[in-house]
Order: C-alpha cells, then sequence, then structure tokens
C-alpha cells in the first residue's frame, strides 16, 4: 500500500495507475487519481503504453527503470508536448551505465528490452537543484559561490538555471569539476521558457524580484499539478510581499519591486520555503511558514544558507545574526 503525505496525496496519478495496469499490474483502486493506492507484487508482463508527455517525467522515469524486469520489455510514446526532457536523458544515461540501454528517443518513443542491471562502482554528482540556491545567492548578494563536483558537462538539466543567471548579469565559470557563480553588477530581467528546468521557476521568481525590469516565466502549465499549485502559490506569496506578479496559463510575470517583511506561507513545499528564503538575504524580517517542509530534499538547507552568510560576514569583518 502506497501512501504520502498530504501534497503527494493531491498529485494526480491516474496516467501512471492506467499505464501500469495496461502492463498487467494489479492496482486495488486501479479508478482512483490520487493516493493511497494498494499495488500487488506480481511482476509485470510488459508491452506498450502512450502517456502524456505534459505531465511530470517522473512516471516516464519510473517505468524505464523497472522495464528490463518486464517479461516483454517495455515500449513507451509520449504524446506531446514533452516536458522536463533533461531528466528522461538523466534516467536513460543513468541505466545505460549499469547496463540497460533505452532505444530510441523522446519523440519517436523509448524502448527498454528485458534485462538485468549490473552493479559498478558510480559517483553521484551534486544536486544541481539544490546547489541553485545558492548560486542565486551569489546573483543576489553580490558574492562567489563555487560547488566543486558538478561537472561542466552534466546531463542534469536544472544547470540551465546558470545560462538564465548569466543573462541577468551573473558571471558563470564552468570547469570539468565545478561550477562558480559570482553577482554580476546588474539584474535585468529575462523572458524565459522554462518547461525544462522547472524546479527552477519559483527560485527565478525570487531573483526577479530584484531585477532592474520585469521577469516573464513561460512553458511551466504542468507545474500546478506539483507539490502545490506552485504557479498560484508563488504569485500568492510574492504579493503578500507587497510584489506585483501576475499569473499566466501556462507561466507568471514578476515586476521588481521592494518586499516588505512578513510571513511567507510555503503550502508544505520545500522549493517554496528554499526559494522564499532568497528574500531574506536581502529584505530582513522575510519569515518561512513551515520551513521544516525543506527536509524532503534538502534538510541541512538552512545550515548550509547560515553557513554561508558567516563566512561571507567574516570575510567582511563582522558576523550576522543566525
Amino acid at each position: 500500500r502506497l501512501d504520502g503525505a498530504p501534497p503527494l496525496r493531491r498529485r494526480p496519478m491516474g496516467p501512471l495507475v492506467s499505464a501500469l495496469t495496461d502492463l498487467g499490474a494489479e492496482v486495488e483502486e486501479a479508478g482512483r487519481d490520487h493516493l493511497p493506492l494498494t499495488v500487488l507484487g506480481r511482476g509485470l508482463a510488459g508491452g506498450s503504453v502512450r502517456l502524456p508527455g505534459s505531465m511530470s517525467s517522473q512516471f516516464v522515469s519510473g517505468l524505464l527503470m523497472s522495464a528490463p524486469a518486464m517479461a516483454r520489455g517495455l515500449h513507451v510514446e509520449l504524446e506531446p508536448p514533452v516536458v522536463s526532457r533533461p531528466y528522461l536523458s538523466l534516467t536513460t544515461a543513468t541505466m545505460d551505465a549499469f547496463g540497460v540501454t533505452a532505444q530510441g528517443d523522446v519523440d519517436r518513443g523509448l524502448t527498454v528490452p528485458p534485462g538485468v542491471y549490473r552493479g559498478r562502482h558510480f559517483e553521484i554528482e551534486p544536486d544541481a537543484s539544490a546547489a541553485s540556491y545558492f548560486f542565486a545567492a551569489a546573483a543576489l548578494c553580490g558574492g562567489r559561490v563555487r560547488v566543486p563536483g558538478l561537472s561542466a558537462t552534466s546531463a542534469q538539466g536544472d544547470l540551465a538555471f546558470l545560462d538564465i543567471l548569466a543573462a541577468m548579469g551573473a558571471k558563470v565559470h564552468r570547469e570539468a569539476a565545478a561550477v562558480e557563480v559570482t553577482g554580476g553588477d546588474e539584474l535585468p530581467g529575462v523572458d524565459v521558457d522554462m518547461a525544462d528546468c522547472s524546479d527552477m521557476a519559483q527560485t527565478l521568481a525570487a531573483v526577479a524580484v530584484f531585477a532592474s525590469s520585469p521577469t516573464r516565466i513561460r512553458g511551466i502549465g504542468f507545474i500546478r499539478a506539483k507539490e502545490t499549485d506552485r504557479i498560484t502559490a508563488v504569485v500568492t506569496e510574492l504579493r503578500r510581499c507587497g510584489i506585483e506578479a501576475e499569473e499566466e496559463e501556462d507561466g507568471l510575470v514578476v515586476r521588481p519591486g521592494h518586499p516588505r517583511p512578513t510571513r511567507v506561507e510555503t503550502y508544505d513545499d520545500h522549493r517554496m520555503a528554499m526559494s522564499f528564503t532568497l528574500l531574506g538575504l536581502r529584505v530582513p524580517g522575510i519569515e518561512i511558514a513551515d520551513a521544516e517542509c525543506v527536509a524532503k530534499t534538502f534538510p541541512g538547507f538552512f545550515e548550509a544558507i547560515d553557513g554561508m552568510r558567516r563566512r561571507t560576514a567574516r570575510a567582511a569583518g563582522s558576523v550576522p545574526p543566525s
């Protein structure tokens, strides 16, 4: 029986449940679109499925990774438009590293034959999503942040956030095994499609508050079905801070301003908490409600932020309050 916290219970699961039943799974609540669900562990026959490409790539990644254990393997086709392509590329590259190759591509369909993964030594590089908040901090505060272990050739799609920061005036230096971001003199707004790095949309929205011109974020309508409706949540909380922001069907527009001290609601969404913490680096009095929700992906986030602030303060000859 699979269940989750309230935010996960709100996420639609219908397409995945339908695909699993087509592949031979027995799901007791097969007509249900949300958790909890009971899946009987009797194996999967495999076969062909078709999924909407505009929903979560996690559905596709999960099916691809389990495909070698299916009796007939798996062929999956995605209905366009396909979002989060880099996450799917990362999935197939990792599978290949362990001896299972997905044939075809996202546009024509992916096929995985029955097989067995081979164990090996595998070095996991730092999480670009987690690093993005510190890269953003450098852009906002004019400092320098260096993350060792992130390759310039990394397949992580969220590293596209570095190109956005560069377009906003930050200095980005990529090495074979490190990435460094230094804040620039100016922070112009941008108009950007973030369909392939949607987890960074809230981070960019926070940075955009301090830009010199409006920022438009496009191509992310599907993040309305994440832990919360992330587009509505970001716009609501920016307005709570006194910032002019507008929802669009597939994104939002943020107009620069001067945030006022306030308590920001996170809707039990870890990325809301981490993104709006960036405002607090520039504006005293930003309070993050239910801050413990960051434990989902980054339990030590606030300690890491505080450590960065203290190192910066020591270099400047002062120590900030905790």
